[in-house]
């Protein structure tokens, strides 16, 4: 089983990864860690940070409860950032180790689509 690399817990919603692969719980766990390379300068960090958050954001909004309208805007948001990422789609999670986070988050956003339209 997957642990954060700090506290040792394992990694829910907010789980992310560094340029090494390593793995944590929070962006607090990620930020505490010593020794971790610095990625702010990947190629693909700030794509990584935005599906990252997007994933977050969608999964934490949805209500399977919730109303036509509030499912049908959630999918819309999430079509959108399909579109907006589709070339990591397209890599298939094959360029490292962000690319393969941030297919694994569009996989994500994609059940979450089909899920949304299961319950309709």
């Amino acid at each position: 089983m997957e642990r954060c690399n700090v506290c040792k817990n394992p990694p829910a919603l907010e789980r992310r990864v560094n340029n090494e692969g390593l793995v944590f719980c929070s962006d607090g766990c990620y930020e505490t860690f010593d020794g971790s390379p610095h990625d702010h300068d990947h190629p693909y960090i700030d794509a990584y940070d935005a599906v990252r958050w997007e994933f977050i954001d969608c999964w934490s909004e949805y209500d399977p409860a919730g109303s036509k309208e509030e499912k049908r805007v959630l999918q819309e948001r999430i079509e959108a950032a399909l579109e907006e990422f589709a070339d990591f789609e397209g890599l298939g999670g094959e360029d490292g180790v962000f690319s393969r986070e941030i297919y694994q988050y569009l996989m994500g956003l994609e059940e979450l689509w089909d899920k949304i339209e299961s319950v309709w």
